[in-house]
């Protein structure tokens, strides 16, 4: 058992080096390392999220106690649709712009993928606590009322994001046709997605509809996670798994199909 168990280990551990080594080299070539460098990662949503959050924040300035206070309603929406609006455009090309590196045996097309989420999944969550934390001593924002909530929507957009993007990498690859049709997508999901607008707000004839859409109830979970005041009537969190489950798995064949054709190349 314990001659199993270190090569295992060892295994591991080569795989955590090689996706740490993936990141790195990823905040290089994404941000460099004059000025502020590194920091650029948190600090290119920061200011996005904080020009769309302000707006809305002074448009609708006379919300109630009672209400989503509309600076952190955009906020929340806003960072975590970033996620899946990183992750999702990148993912085109994402294996041909770093075909060099797959002549280093350790390397996967999957761990490409995998990097590429982590860093965008990180920059855009760390935005977004700083900027609620800003919120909340400005006294415009409230703290999360339900953390684990609000984690597991972010979380959720980032698996959805991910699995999504497996498939995008898998169908792309070699094809610019199809890759072009990637960037118009996330602009039509601005809209759909659930980031700037709650199921209650909507008639109760679309509700049902917009019901199968995923990213509404992931959204919906962040909401209820940060807002006291949110409900919990439009959470389908079993169903929203079950998607991304069966997307994700989808995507791994792909990907796995991928890279045999690299290795034919």
């Amino acid at each position: 058992m314990a001659d199993q168990s270190q090569p295992r280990s060892s295994s591991l551990s080569m795989q955590g080096a090689v996706l740490k080594a993936l990141i790195l080299r990823e905040l290089h070539v994404r941000f460099g390392r004059d000025n502020i460098g590194y920091l650029w990662l948190v600090g290119e949503p920061m200011m996005l999220a904080i020009v769309i959050s302000s707006v809305h924040y002074v448009a609708d300035a006379g919300h109630t106690k009672t209400s989503m206070a509309p600076f952190p309603f955009t906020l929340v929406g806003y960072c975590l649709f970033i996620i899946f609006r990183g992750i999702f455009n990148r993912a085109e090309g994402a294996i041909e712009g770093t075909s060099a590196l797959f002549h280093h045996k350790m390397i996967k097309p999957l761990d490409i993928m995998i990097a590429k989420a982590v860093i965008e999944c990180l920059g855009c969550v760390s935005s977004l606590a700083i900027l609620l934390a800003i919120g909340i001593v400005l006294g415009i924002a409230e703290p999360p009322a339900r953390p684990l909530y609000l984690m597991a929507g972010a979380a959720l957009i980032t698996w959805w994001s991910f699995a999504l993007s497996l498939i995008i990498a898998g169908l792309t690859y070699g094809s610019h046709a199809l890759g072009r049709f990637v960037h118009p997508i996330s602009y039509f999901m601005v809209p759909l997605s659930g980031a700037f607008w709650t199921m209650s707000f909507l008639p109760s004839k679309f509700r049902d509809f917009m019901a199968w859409n995923p990213m509404v109830t992931m959204f919906e979970i962040a909401r209820y996670g940060q807002f006291r005041w949110a409900s919990e009537k439009y959470m389908f969190i079993e169903y929203a798994v079950s998607v991304c489950a069966g997307l994700t798995y989808i995507g791994l064949i792909l990907i796995r199909r991928l890279k045999y054709k690299i290795q034919v190349n």
